[in-house]
């Protein structure tokens, strides 16, 4: 009971914390001052806070429970955890707005995300792992089984194609039947079936598929440190590395510079439950069979 009271008040720290790095982040980057779309001059500044409260509690809990259950320790763990949060914050996501969303954006704003980006987390993982109690101390043995560059390869190559095909599942079953949507990415509202979208996409953009193959296997590269530092069985990895790619999506909630909220909200729910299924599948393809150690 108490090692749960004091694990809600740190999330809850977490959450205090990560608000506060947002706040800086964004002024940092110069987003505060960057010019914006119409509809995000719009919003009232009262529809960004629950959200805001939501997401930033939500990461900060899926945070917590990665480092809590962290083997590693210290400069090791902030280094990957900066590496892994920006990588899945930031960096998958933005590349995939440049390949959408380029046209729609104001000037500058794409280096601006990605500056706010680098800076929450090079300011937020440190801050995390201190009030986590895991800034000193031995790292924890732990048994695995070596893996030839050939198996994590093909691990690798694996997650990727899963990636691919789940991104144009849902991406088509759920996000593309909304009618907005549609509307708003081709100009259009009819719907055309999943293998005419495929085949127009095969042969209008051909690098397209690459592309996502390519973000696929970002996608297993960012969880591959959480994975390793983990001191857990490989079903709750699974589940572990699941609210780690899923909590992201939370952030499509929050109002939209660049999207209608009809159209943000289903990338919420598209991403949210490819993305949390990816990550199931990520952390059981990725974790060797570990043997946990007593935790500390």
């Amino acid at each position: 009971m108490k090692a749960a009271t004091v694990f809600a008040l740190r999330v809850l720290v977490l959450t205090l914390v990560l608000i506060i790095v947002f706040m800086i982040a964004i002024n940092l980057a110069g987003m505060a001052q960057a010019p914006s779309t119409p509809a995000a001059q719009a919003q009232p500044a009262a529809s960004l806070l629950r959200p805001l409260l939501a997401y930033t509690f939500l990461v900060s809990l899926v945070s917590a429970g990665i480092i809590q259950n962290s083997r590693w320790r210290g400069l090791k763990l902030i280094a990957a955890l900066v590496f892994t949060f920006y990588g899945l914050m930031t960096f998958i996501s933005q590349i995939e707005s440049i390949a959408y969303l380029r046209a729609k954006m104001p000037p500058g704003l794409i280096k601006n995300l990605f500056v706010t980006g680098a800076v929450v987390a090079v300011l937020f993982v440190p801050l995390a792992v201190l009030i986590m109690g895991k800034i000193r101390g031995p790292e924890q043995p732990h048994a695995e089984r070596v893996l030839t560059m050939k198996s994590q390869a093909a691990r690798f190559g694996i997650l990727a194609i899963v990636y691919v095909a789940l991104y144009y599942l849902f991406g088509y079953y759920v996000a593309w039947q909304n009618p907005e949507l549609r509307l708003y990415y081709s100009g259009t509202t009819e719907l055309k079936s999943l293998y005419q979208g495929m085949r127009s996409t095969v042969t209008g953009t051909p690098w397209m598929l690459p592309f996502q193959f390519g973000r696929g296997l970002l996608w297993a590269l960012f969880a591959y440190p959480v994975v390793r530092m983990l001191n857990t069985r490989r079903i709750e990895t699974a589940g572990i590395i699941a609210a780690l790619f899923g909590v992201w999506s939370f952030a499509l909630l929050m109002p939209n510079p660049l999207m209608p909220a009809s159209v943000a909200y289903s990338h919420f729910w598209e991403t949210l439950w490819s993305d949390l299924l990816l990550g199931a599948i990520a952390g059981w393809v990725l974790a060797v069979d570990a043997r946990p150690t007593a935790r500390g």
